[in-house]
């Protein structure tokens, strides 16, 4: 029994849920149509109670409290405070002793501070429920927009990983060749991705010539440029492009040498990155580089630069 009261709790709630997203306010009620829905209430509740006027003496705010409660759900706290205010006015002037009379005395007191009281309490129950419904939307809406934005990075995760493994396959002759470059590559990814995954906003530029300069040598890598944190795609497509490089450096050019140098500069126009690669100190190359190494350096930059 414990379980099934569970799971019907756990249906009404959702139900409850259901039709409060449905039917209630899902942002701030505007003022004049708040204004309007108080009045017509109030109308309605007082046009009820005169209606019942030959039955029913004294409880003079009796049709007025379910006006309340359902006017500040569906017109907000203000549309309430309307009924109320003009609720406990009405109300006393034509079913309660007037205070001049001898006959006003501490029921008529009570009855007014009771309508008062319980007024204000549902109107602020109704205005908390308000809140959390709004918090909830919004809650719902960022929580579509992170899952829409993760579908759209393990894509182009899935994307970048088979381009790296076409690649890797070009550029090797064994199966050992392609293990150790389609492997060198995903960790260069890896770190990327972890580096972004640590900062909210994402690794900036410098971040990413940080981290380069502390594999390869801070006296070997020099760098400038205004510092910027692009796009999480755009970051993952430059750290790619640094790890190409800077393997390329390393087997064939400045790395290579003892005295080599490599500087990197960029500007950013707009959305737009432009990066440049320097190396100085490297032997002279002879001969045209293997394709899927140097060549695919002059062309993955531009990829780079769809946006910052």
């Amino acid at each position: 029994m414990g379980s099934r009261d569970a799971g019907i709790a756990m249906q009404l709630n959702a139900e409850l849920q259901k039709f409060a997203l449905a039917y209630l306010p899902r942002a701030r009620v505007p003022l004049a149509r708040s204004t309007a829905m108080g009045l017509a209430a109030f109308a309605v509740a007082l046009l009820v109670r005169l209606g019942l006027a030959p039955w029913i003496r004294g409880l003079a705010f009796l049709t007025f409290y379910p006006a309340i409660l359902i006017v500040s759900l569906f017109g907000g706290s203000w549309a309430g405070i309307l009924v109320l205010g003009l609720g406990v006015t009405v109300g006393s002037s034509l079913w309660l002793e007037p205070i001049t009379s001898p006959e006003w005395g501490l029921g008529t007191l009570v009855a007014v501070l009771a309508f008062l009281t319980f007024g204000c309490l549902m109107i602020g129950a109704v205005s908390l429920t308000h809140a959390l419904l709004f918090a909830l939307r919004d809650a719902e809406e960022r929580a579509s927009l992170v899952a829409d934005e993760m579908r759209h990075r393990i894509t182009n995760l899935f994307q970048l990983v088979q381009s790296i493994a076409r690649l890797s396959a070009k550029s090797s002759d064994t199966t050992d060749e392609f293990m150790h470059s389609f492997t060198e590559r995903l960790k260069a990814l890896s770190e990327v991705q972890s580096g972004a995954a640590v900062n909210p906003r994402g690794i900036s530029l410098h971040g990413l010539l940080e981290a380069m300069a502390a594999t390869y040598g801070n006296d070997r890598l020099s760098y400038e440029g205004v510092d910027a944190s692009p796009h999480p795609d755009t970051t993952l497509m430059l750290g790619l492009v640094l790890h190409e490089l800077a393997t390329n450096a390393t087997k064939y050019g400045a790395w290579s040498a003892s005295e080599g140098r490599v500087h990197v500069s960029w500007d950013i126009q707009g959305d737009v990155v432009r990066m440049r690669w320097q190396e100085s100190g490297g032997p002279i190359v002879l001969g045209k580089a293997r394709n899927g190494q140097a060549p695919v350096c002059s062309t993955a930059p531009s990829k780079a630069q769809a946006g910052a």
